[in-house]
């Protein structure tokens, strides 16, 4: 299997899972960790340890299959980025519409941004700025598409892996074009 496809195909699996177990642990007021920890303090950790579960197999999907190389400031990025993200969000969304599908819209703009911003700094020496400026731009795109179908079926359980499948896909096509050499497998 040719290094790429391997890749886009660890990245989705992976993704899906981290994804998962992450919505489980710190999902809105719904995750464990929030559940068991009451108040902003148990958001604000369950959302930590979502962006850092989703980003830490995001991180393994990069080093099993070579793909670009990265640190563990990877999910270190991903934990700051997603908590940034779904607090701001939590703050700005339904200050900036009042429709419920619209909000995923915006949802989805205000997370892409701050995981986009985050994970652009850990691959600051590995891109070229104007490939940086794609990827922030892709992490949008790709948290609009997972916010949307979020939103739309009202954040149930069972549409998590679609909306993982979503955000990974977009952004797995889309590191696969902003590769600047291939990978050493």
């Amino acid at each position: 299997m040719k290094p790429h496809y391997r890749f886009l195909l660890e990245w989705l699996a992976l993704n899906i899972i981290g994804f998962t177990l992450g919505s489980l642990h710190g999902a809105t007021s719904t995750g464990f960790v929030p559940i068991v920890i009451p108040g902003t303090f148990g958001l604000v950790l369950g959302d930590l340890i979502f962006g850092g579960m989703v980003g830490y197999v995001q991180y393994a999907a990069f080093r099993r299959t070579g793909f670009l190389p990265t640190s563990y400031g990877w999910v270190l990025a991903n934990s700051i980025g997603f908590t940034l993200g779904a607090r701001s969000g939590g703050l700005l969304t339904f200050r900036l519409t009042q429709e419920w599908l619209l909000a995923g819209v915006v949802f989805g703009v205000i997370m892409g941004m701050f995981i986009g911003v985050a994970t652009a700094i850990v691959l600051g020496g590995r891109l070229s700025p104007l490939r940086l400026l794609l990827w922030v731009g892709l992490c949008i795109l790709a948290w609009i598409a997972g916010e949307s179908i979020a939103f739309a079926s009202y954040f149930t359980l069972k549409t998590v892996p679609l909306v993982a499948l979503a955000i990974a896909g977009i952004t797995g096509l889309g590191l696969m074009y902003l590769q600047p050499h291939s990978p050493q497998n």
